[in-house]
């Protein structure tokens, strides 16, 4: 018997694999030393002519959807090979059902010969160790799933340490040279997501952008990193001869929260480490970690722009209109349309009840709003100029932190609402003691008074950090003033000036208009915090301003 296997010539392919993501990073499962090993082998084995060599380098064992293993199937099937070399069972495959179903069936069936070398199993000798060959599989299936947990573990303490885990940076940013893990500014690119910001805020489309972008010659994030970055990566989207700008790459960087500053990971998941199957999670699960590297946008610009973003800016004959998106409608809230019955006249008019008639017909002079609205921000302006000067006059004076406490107002409300649901809780406990409420309400309505006393908790504890550190919280409101004293000299409001000051403007009926600035909330605050201090300490130039500008401003 043994004479007759000599006098066979077996037509053999070598197949090498290698995946670090199977945790393959022994030096003896390197693609060059099983090279070495198999062909050690073969100095013995004059029966067997190598044919073909099939490599996967990179590729997880956990499933057979890999080329070189594809191509040596192909070779077996149309009779080119009947002969399989791997260095030992796991290279072969770490799926043990797979494994096992081509070992003991597929394999035995096409008459192919499988050489196993480490584990000293050829398939042509007679009473083979099945046991175990089918122990070893089991083995070599079980340990990339430990690997996939620890790897998924590890992965997870890094994005929530402020990590960046991504094989590559995204555009505007680089893998620090020094640690591969931090991402610095890449200059060349941030200038064009800048560009970019700036050009939606000055009231250009998303094709607008696009066209101009083509325009200057500059290339696209991929062709960008490919040409200039010298980065070797793929795509799935179809790719053109000369990669152009498009309105749906301009919208991925408006819309991209990590310009700000704030790294953003683990969107995506998969099942388990052989279902590769991509899981998109949902926004409340992935790992944010704010201030992770430099911002090329601030906050401000962001928001501004993804407040833009909603607004139809359609551009007109003679251009984008100063107020374009900007104006709703008062009452159904609906965007106001610019419309000219005789081509020198202007007026927003209501979309709802131009189109559908479900709103009253109220319409304003798009001259006398820009009027409005031009002297309703310098007046505001010149608020912020004088309440930077009282914020600077209440850092001088010292109030005792006690007084303050007890002078606040919000304290005092939150006081209030607390002992109004601990005296509902009293008259819950006295229903269900009385059979009024079955245990089943009772828990229910517990459950949600007990929540809103925390909710009020919290909100108590925030308020007596802020009034304890008063110098600190009035240092930090007086940030966002910066964005509006920007334009402390101005006379006239252009386009930049109103996206970055005016988040939208309201028109009633009888021609009644609201403005809604940024940081409307901020702002109210800064006056609440003023009012507690003149109570504590009275004041008449603090006074002056809360009864004056500071309550015009506001109302």
């Amino acid at each position: 018997m043994k004479n007759q296997i000599l006098k066979k010539i077996y037509r053999a392919v070598v197949y090498l694999r290698l995946s670090d993501e199977d945790g393959d990073n022994r030096e003896s499962d390197s693609i060059s030393n099983q090279r070495i090993l198999i062909h050690s082998f073969l100095k013995s084995h004059p029966e067997i002519q190598v044919v073909k060599e099939c490599v996967d380098d990179g590729y997880t064992g956990t499933n057979f959807n890999r080329p070189g293993f594809q191509e040596m199937l192909r070779m077996l099937e149309e009779g080119e090979a009947d002969c399989i070399i791997v260095k030992d069972l796991s290279r072969y495959g770490r799926d043990f059902s797979g494994v096992l179903q081509y070992v003991e069936r597929i394999l035995p069936k096409m008459g192919v010969r499988l050489i196993l070398v480490n584990d000293n199993y050829d398939s042509l000798t007679p009473n083979r160790d099945f046991l175990t060959l089918r122990f070893k599989s089991l083995i070599n299936d079980l340990y990339p799933a430990d690997t996939s947990k620890s790897v998924r573990s590890h992965l997870y303490v890094k994005m929530t340490a402020g990590q960046c885990v991504a094989p590559f940076a995204f555009y505007g940013y680089l893998k620090s040279e020094e640690d591969k893990h931090k991402l610095v500014m890449d200059e060349v690119a941030a200038s064009v997501v800048r560009d970019i910001y700036h050009m939606k805020m000055q009231g250009y489309s998303l094709t607008d952008i696009s066209e101009e972008l083509n325009r200057r010659g500059v290339l696209t994030p991929l062709r960008y990193k490919q040409v200039y970055l010298k980065q070797k990566l793929k795509t799935g989207f179809r790719l053109t001869e000369k990669p152009v700008w498009m309105p749906t790459m301009v919208r991925r960087i408006l819309l991209d929260e990590r310009y700000t500053g704030v790294l953003i990971q683990g969107k995506t998941t998969t099942p388990n480490h052989k279902v590769k199957v991509v899981i998109h999670k949902e926004e409340a699960e992935w790992i944010r970690y704010e201030n992770a590297f430099e911002p090329v946008i601030n906050r401000h610009q962001y928001e501004v722009v993804g407040n833009l973003m909603k607004m139809d800016t359609m551009r007109g004959a003679k251009g984008l209109a100063l107020l374009s998106g900007l104006v709703k409608c008062g009452d159904c809230k609906e965007s106001m349309v610019l419309k000219s019955p005789d081509k020198v006249h202007h007026y927003y008019v209501c979309s709802t009840s131009l189109y559908e008639k479900q709103c009253s017909s109220h319409s304003i002079s798009e001259k006398k709003l820009v009027g409005a609205v031009t002297e309703a921000i310098l007046h505001y302006i010149s608020v912020l100029m004088e309440l930077k000067e009282i914020l600077a006059y209440v850092k001088t004076a010292s109030i005792p932190r006690q007084r303050l406490l007890e002078e606040d107002k919000k304290l005092e409300m939150l006081e209030k609402e607390s002992q109004r649901i601990l005296n509902i809780k009293v008259k819950l406990y006295d229903s269900f003691a009385e059979e009024i409420l079955d245990r089943t309400e009772f828990e229910t309505f517990k459950a949600k008074y007990d929540q809103s006393l925390e909710e009020i908790r919290q909100a108590m504890e925030c308020q007596q950090k802020e009034i304890r550190n008063l110098q600190e919280t009035l240092e930090k409101q007086q940030e966002w003033l910066e964005y509006f004293l920007e334009y402390r000299d101005r006379t006239e409001v252009d386009r930049l000036m109103l996206v970055n000051l005016v988040k939208r403007i309201e028109v009633y009926e009888q021609k009644r208009i609201i403005i809604h600035f940024w940081f409307e909330d901020e702002f109210e605050k800064v006056l609440g915090l003023l009012e507690t201090v003149n109570r504590a300490k009275p004041d008449r130039k603090v006074e002056a301003f809360l009864k004056g500008k500071g309550a015009e401003a506001s109302a």
